[in-house]
């Protein structure tokens, strides 16, 4: 178990770590001025947000500190509802909102119970969630 923890964790490690490089480019930066009502941001916005909060997660998870882990999931969660109802007009995005959703849900459970290994398990299904989303989001495009 210990072996899956820490390749899981590096995994996510390394993700994080480029999409935090990556959203901080001059151009990424921009994108967020360019629109004033969150319903016509791009899905940068939503991503950035995401990612904002998935990084405090794994913070938490790294420092074995359950406050922010489901503080961070807490914000992810509410994040997700308000996306989808602004998005909710994609077919098949609401299958993807209800799994995220679920999964999120499980994070806090787990940081509930301070359970690290369950955090790690329920981390690792959420981004899960999220790469089958953008995958499905990307071939109806």
């Amino acid at each position: 178990m210990r072996s899956l923890f820490l390749l899981t964790f590096s995994i996510m490690f390394c993700s994080a770590a480029v999409a935090q490089e990556e959203s901080t480019t001059p151009a990424a930066a921009t994108a967020d001025s360019d629109h004033s009502d969150t319903s016509d941001k791009p899905l940068d916005f939503w991503m950035k947000k995401k990612l904002d909060y998935s990084t405090g997660i794994l913070r938490g998870l790294s420092m074995g500190d359950f406050a922010e882990i489901e503080a961070n999931a807490n914000k992810m969660r509410v994040l997700n509802k308000v996306e989808g109802f602004a998005r909710s007009r994609f077919e098949g995005y609401r299958g993807h909102l209800r799994s995220f959703e679920r999964m999120t849900d499980e994070v806090i459970r787990q940081a509930k119970k301070e359970n690290i290994e369950g955090v790690t398990l329920a981390y690792h299904q959420l981004t899960v969630s999220c790469v089958r989303c953008h995958q499905s989001l990307r071939e109806t495009e």
